[in-house]
């Protein structure tokens, strides 16, 4: 059985076709260009939205860092002074 799945280890699982590249860079080349500083309204309101949720997230994640400092601060504690009393 080990043999059976050191053969399949050593084998690449992915084979892409010889010509992947060349249509993926056609693909690519054929795609529209967006323009940088025409922002739609849905646009500028998407980003809004966007930077909203970066915001609500930076704050949750600060807020739920400050909380858990002051848990382990207050283990530690705990621990310090229990190991003095004794």
């Amino acid at each position: 059985m080990n043999d059976e799945l050191d053969l399949l280890l050593q084998d690449d699982w992915l084979h892409p076709p010889p010509d992947f590249t060349q249509r993926v860079m056609q693909r690519i080349q054929s795609l529209p260009h967006r323009a940088s500083h025409a922002a739609t309204p849905v646009q500028a309101r998407s980003s809004r939205w966007s930077r909203l949720r970066w915001l609500a997230t930076a704050t949750g994640l600060v807020g739920s860092g400050m909380l858990g400092l002051s848990q382990l601060a207050g283990f530690v504690f705990g621990l310090w002074v229990s190991a003095s009393a004794i």
